[in-house]
């Protein structure tokens, strides 16, 4: 495990910050950052989380940097199903009943499928010409493989460019090994040419418009992310919500039918 003072050093340069910058951002002088990194000043574990947040680290990277500093954890990181995990499970739970009868999932940090309400599962049940709960499935693989999501999204392009270039910030971001692989998995898989192309927009936007077709029409719907910001739980940290909204009313008839 590196020492603390290197590995502040990499997460500071990882977020393209000098060391004036920190201590701008910190609140603390230049040379306790500098005797810091260099391994002359040992800090407490209070300096540590306040360097962390001042980089706006994740926590299981918080957790890093305390654990290379001989400090216990601050975050605990707990699997889904973990049975201290059931009030949060529950709580997901009812946020996605409460879509119904829009589709509404939830996904980890890396964008596999771990929960699905009822209309989700319909939803896809028709898009896998299959019956029952969505397999277990990466989704951004699943937009992009033939025999998935992509043939069912009359937009592919525009929302596979959207998906890589939100996917290649995050990896440029967070320095992650599985987001980098899952981002040279999709280029892989015969991404639209634009996908690397600076967008039009200045900003990705709060939602993405997707056309899907099924049964026999054609659905023009938008999706949301949501993340827990507040949450004190690394693996908590990481997960997002995905809503699915109608645009018109013959969408909203259309998923009528996935009502519980």
């Amino acid at each position: 495990m590196p020492a603390v003072g290197p590995l502040l050093s990499e997460y500071r340069k990882q977020s393209r910050l000098s060391q004036l910058d920190l201590l701008l951002m910190a609140v603390v002088s230049s040379r306790h950052i500098s005797f810091i990194e260099t391994g002359r000043t040992i800090p407490s574990r209070a300096m540590i989380l306040r360097l962390a947040d001042a980089l706006g680290l994740a926590h299981t990277d918080s957790n890093l940097l305390l654990h290379s500093g001989g400090y216990a954890p601050a975050y605990t990181e707990l699997e889904l199903g973990a049975n201290d995990m059931k009030p949060f499970r529950e709580a997901l739970m009812l946020i996605l009943d409460n879509h119904n009868p829009y589709p509404a999932r939830v996904m980890d940090g890396s964008w596999n499928l771990l929960m699905a309400n009822s209309a989700q599962q319909m939803m896809t049940a028709q898009i896998m010409d299959a019956s029952g709960a969505p397999p277990a499935m990466n989704i951004l693989k699943a937009v992009f493989r033939q025999d998935s999501y992509r043939l069912f999204i009359e937009d592919w392009d525009e929302v596979a460019s959207h998906t890589l270039k939100r996917l290649y910030k995050q990896v440029l971001a967070f320095c992650k090994p599985s987001d980098d692989a899952l981002c040279k998995r999709l280029t892989d898989m015969s991404p639209p040419d634009n996908s690397r192309q600076p967008n039009d927009s200045p900003s990705d936007g709060p939602m993405v418009t997707i056309y899907f077709k099924l049964g026999g029409q054609s659905l023009k719907i938008f999706s949301t992310l949501s993340q827990f910001g507040t949450a004190l739980e690394a693996g908590m940290e990481e997960l997002l919500v995905e809503s699915y909204f109608p645009t018109d009313g013959e969408c909203k008839a259309f998923f009528g039918q996935f009502a519980p």
